[in-house]
């Protein structure tokens, strides 16, 4: 085994492991190629997950776990039986970032198994939503990448591979980050393979990853008119985590269930953020008027404090969807539900400034 390989093999391992606090955020960067570094002078210093890590900054953990030449689909060089998978999950991250699909592609793997690849991609979002962390899961639009010698068409990607990423998504209810569209127009982020990223365009990518990961968590509300989504350019509802027919940006509802909706984000790429979950209910237990007096803040030295709310329970959920203590909480965006009994009766969010 030649000394790249071996590093290449080493790398989650060293990353996943690297003063790592109980605390951070840990985000597994899942990928082929591209997530590795593969060409690059150093992959362990300079390819995306290493300088996503610099960009999210204190309380995130990045890890590496992209593996060179690795398919969606279940091929004789599936990314599933790697053992970077098996590092990956047994980290439990609290994000994951999917980058594979440029490599099934290829006109010897594309042919037969293209049938599978969107069963495939649901597969291992579920594989990663399952864990104990509960992760919010991300997939990516794979960039441009067109190759003959490699018998990697980008026709193959663009028109067959990255549309069913998206449906996989839209079915799965999960973040999507348009690589491709942040890529568009720039072959100088490229190496000369048009395929690989170089030192400049991986940390183009690590921005483009940083943006979306860091953008302030959506909440949907509600209106006379049903549930309404935050502004954006389309709309994708879920009612128990099942896509929904509707695609407006108010859901006329009064099926009771819990619901999300994915929203794209701008008019120019396929990147839509997901909303944090919300119930509706038939009854609350309590009057609308009461309801109207409740009221959450957080004080000067960071603890929840709420008027109102008696005989009900608070539940916070941070930037990532998880839920955490309603304690002393760190500046930041947070979402809050007060509950009575197991029915949803006000939700909310909260924004403590440093």
């Amino acid at each position: 085994m030649n000394r790249t390989a071996c590093f290449q093999l080493l790398l989650p391992l060293l990353m996943a492991g690297s003063s790592v606090s109980a605390a951070d955020i840990k985000v597994a960067c899942v990928g082929n190629s591209i997530t590795y570094g593969y060409g690059l002078s150093s992959p362990y210093y300079e390819s995306y997950p290493t300088r996503l890590d610099t960009l999210l900054g204190n309380g995130y953990a990045v890890s590496n776990f992209g593996v060179s030449g690795k398919t969606m689909v279940h091929s004789n060089e599936a990314y599933w039986i790697q053992k970077e998978f098996t590092a990956a999950r047994d980290g439990l991250p609290n994000i994951v970032v999917i980058e594979l699909g440029t490599n099934d592609s290829k006109d010897y793997i594309w042919p037969y198994y293209k049938g599978e690849f969107e069963t495939d991609y649901l597969a291992m979002i579920d594989t990663f939503r399952t864990l104990s962390s509960k992760p919010n899961v991300w997939v990516t639009i794979q960039p441009r990448a067109n190759n003959a010698s490699w018998s990697m068409p980008d026709t193959t990607i663009s028109n067959q591979v990255n549309p069913l990423i998206l449906a996989a998504a839209l079915k799965a209810g999960t973040g999507v980050i348009d690589l491709r569209a942040a890529f568009a127009g720039h072959g100088e982020w490229m190496q000369s393979d048009s395929v690989h990223p170089n030192a400049t365009g991986a940390l183009q990518l690590a921005k483009t990853v940083a943006g979306m990961l860091s953008r302030s968590p959506i909440a949907i509300t509600k209106s006379a008119s049903g549930l309404v989504a935050p502004a954006g350019y389309g709309y994708h509802w879920y009612r128990n985590d099942t896509l929904l027919p509707d695609t407006t940006q108010t859901l006329a509802t009064s099926v009771i269930g819990s619901y999300k909706v994915s929203v794209k984000v701008d008019a120019a790429t396929l990147s839509r953020q997901v909303s944090s979950t919300y119930v509706l209910s038939n009854s609350t237990g309590i009057s609308s008027s009461q309801s109207q007096r409740i009221r959450v803040w957080c004080d000067a030295s960071g603890n929840i404090q709420s008027e109102g709310a008696r005989d009900l329970s608070l539940q916070l959920r941070d930037a990532r969807g998880q839920a955490i203590a309603p304690t002393k909480i760190h500046s930041g965006a947070y979402l809050y539900t007060l509950k009575k009994g197991s029915q949803a009766v006000q939700q909310g969010m909260l924004t403590v400034l440093p």
